[in-house]
């Protein structure tokens, strides 16, 4: 007890507001203690209804080995670390006590929860073979369960997946950290091999709820149409493999369009987890004159920066937008896939009539030409362009490409994009 008061007297000096302890020789009866250790700090308790050796003072409980079960009897459901789901279930079944399932035959329970219904008859009698440690700062958390039966479809697995994120992102709490990495195993049945995929967020999270969801899509295109794992499964571990610090910031209590960071990110990574890796992509800004090349795709690992937003969002000379002399409205400049090849009609050097698969159309106002050059080296261009605004209200953006020098000079006109 002695040394009990001195953690405390260290904790509270420390900053912290309370502290209970719970000490037994099994972590969830330890880990219960404490729950009630808290919960009747301040209250004088009912000595008797305490099983015989458990002694309770100052904001502490101590459970002697071989009453954790007996402790735990009268104790309710919450106090043990069980998937919310599988507790809301038990409770509909009409268990509030933990007395009241660890009675119940073990196998009855893994017939029907499978895996995480006999971890939870475990806990319910004080069994528990997670051991006492503390994760130093550059350990990184990992979380792994034997089942007692191979499981064939996935529901078993998800049940494990979520006590398995508890335990992973309770470490990360611990140390201040966030996953930026993450893989599953699953140890195959009567194989020595392993089962591996990555979960990957867009921003480094602890977040058990995103992770939840990127390590059910893993798990989901490791079954097949019918639900059914490609061999029978004894064992999963979640593993962090990188680890980054928290990168949210504080929100404003009274900035009304203030927004979640993380919502991008997580909403990225549930896309990536869903449709692939490669299918979410940012439009990458480079260096290069010819506008149909301006860009390239770069697939969205990460949210972008600020700053990697603004290079991006950057408008370039002859793109970017257009805006109205009131400043009203403004339109964008959409590129079309590829430059279409067009007839046009100028007079006195400017673009009157355009004719495509559409029809004719006439252009009533043409600005420019805007002359651009380039790649002399490789594919040499020389273009003029013009915006131009058909009858309907069309906005337009045309090129007259010049090919060729001396009287084999040759103009070609193409449609390129157009403005919204």
């Amino acid at each position: 007890m002695a040394l009990i008061r001195t953690l405390r007297s260290a904790v509270l000096q420390a900053g912290f507001t309370g502290t209970w302890a719970g000490v037994a020789n099994v972590a969830v009866v330890a880990d219960a203690a404490a729950m009630l250790a808290k919960h009747l700090d301040g209250q004088t308790p009912d000595i008797s209804r305490l099983p015989g050796g458990v002694l309770h003072e100052e904001a502490s409980i101590i459970v002697p080995p071989g009453a954790g079960p007996a402790f735990l009897s009268p104790l309710p459901l919450s106090v043990l670390p069980i998937p919310d789901e599988l507790r809301e279930t038990l409770r509909t079944l009409g268990f509030h006590r933990i007395g009241e399932l660890a009675v119940r035959d073990r196998s009855e329970l893994e017939v029907r929860f499978g895996p995480a219904g006999v971890q939870a008859h475990r806990w319910a009698c004080g069994e528990d073979e997670r051991a006492f440690h503390s994760l130093a700062a550059d350990e990184l958390p990992e979380s792994s369960l034997e089942l007692d039966g191979a499981a064939v479809t996935l529901e078993p697995l998800l049940f494990v997946l979520r006590h398995l994120l508890h335990r992973v992102c309770s470490d990360l709490l611990r140390v201040g950290r966030c996953a930026s990495r993450l893989s599953l195993e699953l140890q195959l049945d009567g194989s020595a091999a392993a089962q591996r995929a990555k979960v990957l967020p867009a921003r480094a999270t602890r977040r058990e709820d995103l992770l939840y969801d990127l390590c059910r899509a893993a798990l989901e295109r490791a079954v097949d149409a019918n639900g059914c794992l490609a061999a029978p499964v004894h064992g999963i571990t979640l593993r962090v493999e990188e680890m980054a610090p928290p990168g949210a910031r504080q929100g404003d209590l009274f900035t009304g369009d203030w927004r979640d960071p993380m919502a991008a990110a997580a909403a990225l990574s549930r896309l990536r987890a869903r449709l692939g890796e490669e299918a979410v992509a940012w439009p990458h800004p480079r260096t290069i004159h010819r506008p149909e090349s301006r860009n390239r795709w770069r697939p969205a690992a990460s949210v972008e920066t600020t700053e990697e937003e603004k290079a991006r969002s950057e408008p370039s000379w002859g793109t970017g937008r257009i805006m109205s002399a009131d400043g009203a409205f403004e339109s964008t400049l959409h590129l079309l896939p590829d430059p279409v090849e067009v007839e046009v009609w100028a007079s006195m050097g400017r673009p009157r009539e355009l004719r495509d698969r559409a029809g004719r159309r006439s252009l009533i106002v043409a600005e420019g030409p805007e002359r651009l050059s380039g790649d002399w080296w490789k594919d040499p261009y020389r273009r003029e362009y013009y915006r131009a605004c058909t009858e309907d209200g069309e906005l337009l953006w045309l090129y007259r490409e010049w090919r060729g020098r001396g009287e084999g000079k040759e103009a070609r006109w193409w449609l390129h994009g157009f403005y919204d």
